[in-house]
């Protein structure tokens, strides 16, 4: 396809931004990235006149897809009234009670404007009320990109240690050891080692993703989300699902609806605003004791921007009043899943899935699904990138790690031509 204008956007912006892009997780999705003008439902059109169904929703938060009438009204009645108010607003009491009412467990919320922001909110209440500091993640987890959390997501394996005692590894460069020195790092799915770094008694909180949608949508294994969560009761430590990604997209209610396991805090971004920037921390009321006492703080300028509470309020209006919505957008991943797996039996392709319907990750070059970090490092990417390459040829836009998202503007059409697709390009997949 033609990417004339966005090859010289792309020349052109990158005097001027140094990656020529404002994330560095885009500079090589595409080449050239491509540049933009307009979204409508589940299609982007980019600057050179290419229409490009999408299953990456913006990495996640477009749920509702775009241009969404309802959202547009909400946000436009918003924009009338004011942009922020640095004060407070009945917003921010309509948007708490509703995620109260669709979140099980959750008594309280405090909103900020990232998901990197509301883990170190979720961190910093977790060691305001324990009086511990050390942090325990999980390899391959990704928390945001703040120092002390951007550990060991996708670490070198000849670098990551045993399987069994992981190294705490930084993401990048710029992290000073001593400002992820509290931080400790597990695999996945190991109960028994959770529980052994537990008994230390001086852990805050253990954070982790319930389902690693960043690292190809791995699966928790049975009982693991329950166990930990009733591991950290046992030793007096805080449990934070990071919901970023999961939260109001595995269903309503999000992780702790879908696998009926609720921990002390949740973090939630992405479709929490279908596209807008805002983020919440939800949980236990006593998990808030510490903002009440004066003992640690929340702030943030944009905290409860008045256009960005809109939108999430009219996100969950959308998603909470149409319940048929999540078994659509389900059976429609489940589908592609479906399909993947049966073309590449016949088509001599070793692959397999994980995930859910909403998120899932396709796994070339694996027969079983990955339970850790270390089994998603042995995904053939470089096949995915020759099947993402052939996909966007004929019209679909992907995320470059096997990841898929589907959204509530994903229907039959457009299942029909990404099945078409996969039929014509998964011979790429092949090693």
């Amino acid at each position: 396809m033609n990417t004339d204008r966005s090859a010289g956007l792309h020349e052109r912006s990158s005097k001027v931004l140094p990656l020529g892009v404002s994330s560095g997780m885009r500079a090589s999705v595409t080449d050239p990235p491509l540049f933009f003008e307009r979204a409508d439902g589940p299609y982007y059109f980019d600057v050179d006149g290419n229409k490009l169904l999408d299953y990456t929703l913006a990495w996640g938060p477009l749920i509702l897809g775009s241009n969404h009438p309802q959202l547009n009204e909400a946000v436009t009645v918003a924009l009338r009234k004011s942009y922020t108010l640095g004060a407070q607003h009945e917003g921010e009491i309509a948007l708490a009670e509703k995620v109260i009412s669709v979140v099980p467990g959750a008594e309280q919320v405090i909103f900020s404007n990232t998901g990197s922001e509301a883990v170190q909110a979720a961190l910093r209440l977790s060691r305001a009320k324990t009086g511990r500091t050390a942090i325990l993640k999980f390899e391959g987890h990704y928390h945001g990109w703040m120092n002390n959390v951007l550990l060991s997501y996708h670490p070198d394996l000849s670098e990551a240690g045993p399987t069994d005692a992981p190294n705490v590894l930084a993401g990048c460069g710029g992290q000073p050891p001593e400002e992820y020195a509290h931080t400790r790092v597990l695999p996945w799915n190991r109960l028994d080692l959770l529980e052994r770094e537990l008994a230390e008694g001086d852990v805050a909180a253990v954070i982790m993703e319930p389902l690693n949608a960043n690292s190809g949508s791995i699966e928790p294994a049975e009982g693991f989300l329950k166990g930990a969560v009733e591991l950290c009761a046992k030793h007096g430590t805080v449990s934070i699902f990071d919901e970023v990604i999961t939260g109001f997209r595995l269903a309503l209610g999000g992780a702790r609806e879908y696998f009926g396991v609720i921990p002390d805090l949740s973090i939630y971004a992405k479709a929490l605003a279908g596209g807008f920037s805002l983020a919440a921390v939800a949980g236990k009321r006593e998990m808030f004791d510490a903002l009440r006492d004066g003992s640690t703080m929340h702030a943030g300028t944009y905290n409860g921007a008045t256009i960005n509470l809109a939108a999430g309020l009219a996100t969950l209006e959308v998603l909470s009043e149409s319940p048929e919505l999540y078994k659509t957008m389900s059976e429609h991943g489940r589908a592609i899943r479906e399909t993947f797996e049966t073309e590449a039996r016949a088509q001599g392709v070793t692959l397999c899935t994980s995930g859910a319907g909403t998120v899932f990750n396709v796994h070339p070059g694996k027969e079983t699904a990955p339970t850790d970090y270390r089994g998603y490092a042995e995904v053939d990417l470089d096949a995915y990138t020759r099947f993402r390459k052939a996909m966007l040829e004929g019209g679909l836009q992907l995320l470059p790690d096997g990841r898929w998202y589907v959204g509530a503007t994903h229907g039959p059409g457009e299942l029909a031509t990404a099945q078409e697709a996969i039929r014509n390009t998964i011979g790429n997949l092949k090693a």
